[in-house]
């Protein structure tokens, strides 16, 4: 077998080294590259891009391909990165829609392409290549599938927590203590003792006129201190809360997305319940036409002798 590869043409020797071509014989490796047409695409160039016209299928010979699309947000997501000897553009060339994704050269990459009609030939003479892209397209939505309901069903407080740095947690603990009952009971209280004890304990029991006062009415260590308290508490809180408003967009954004995912699951079940209906419809109009059919007919008429 190698040495029937080894003289055929350098194109059908490089389609045979592609999973998808290996179980063809050598003639139909050389038939096959008549077909098959030579692509050349530098790092970050466009292939094609959604929505597209599907004129044929690639595969990779050398570099690597990205297919991606773009979400709500207008972000790209990746959807799979491919490497030599993977095929992509199929299902628009087995449909005859439109692209379903689009495709850039992640390198400089070079491409068979194969043509609509010749893919669809090359399917019909090879059931099991056939297969494989069968197999290859399932384990492509099965892929898909997992990456939508990660992106639609997340635990945004999970992932702000694993984001979060330590000074952010600092803050969120900062502002919970803050607002809490404990933080004003202790904070009062610190406040009557400081004022008590500079007002009553140090004049009566210090030595002086004036007593032992430390920090005497109108108090104004003390309000340089409520004041710096003040001046640093309340960044803190406000970054707390600039956290607490990304939690919530974060929320609503996924509460979004499940709704949307929703709203075309079920609008595909009514479009799959509608193509029922007009095919019961049908059937139920045909059998309805079949006594009518035999009627019209008549009786079978016995065969005359002679």
């Amino acid at each position: 077998m190698s040495a029937e590869l080894n003289k055929l043409s350098e194109e059908a020797q490089s389609l045979s080294r592609i999973p998808l071509f290996k179980r063809l014989e050598p003639h139909e490796l050389e038939h096959l590259a008549e077909d098959v047409a030579q692509v050349n695409y530098h790092a970050g160039e466009t292939i094609f891009n959604e929505h597209d016209l599907g004129d044929g299928l690639y595969v990779v010979e050398t570099g690597s391909v990205r297919i991606w699309v773009m979400d709500d947000d207008v972000n790209e997501v990746t959807l799979a990165e491919l490497k030599p000897g993977d095929f992509f553009g199929e299902l628009a060339v087995l449909d005859r829609g439109e692209r379903s994704s689009s495709a850039t050269a992640i390198v400089d990459t070079h491409l068979h392409k194969l043509s609509s009609d010749a893919f669809q030939q090359f399917l019909i003479e090879h059931p099991d290549a056939a297969i494989d892209v069968i197999c290859e397209i399932a384990q492509r939505m099965r892929q898909t599938n997992l990456l939508v309901s990660k992106r639609a069903a997340r635990n945004i407080n999970v992932e702000m927590e694993e984001k979060s740095t330590i000074g952010q947690r600092i803050a969120d603990k900062v502002a919970s203590f803050g607002g809490s009952w404990t933080f004003i009971i202790i904070y009062l209280s610190f406040l009557v003792g400081w004022m008590a004890f500079n007002t009553f304990v140090l004049i009566h029991y210090g030595h002086g006129e004036t007593g032992a006062e430390f920090d005497p009415y109108p108090y104004i260590l003390l309000n340089l201190m409520l004041s710096m308290t003040a001046a640093l508490q309340a960044p803190i809180i406000m970054m707390s809360q600039n956290r607490a408003a990304e939690k919530d967009r974060l929320a609503a954004e996924q509460d979004f997305k499940v709704n949307l995912k929703s709203e075309l699951m079920l609008e595909e079940l009514i479009r799959k319940q509608r193509m029922r209906d007009v095919q019961m419809e049908d059937l139920n109009h045909t059998l309805a036409m079949l006594p009518q059919a035999r009627q019209t007919k008549g009786p079978e008429q016995p065969a005359s002798k002679e």
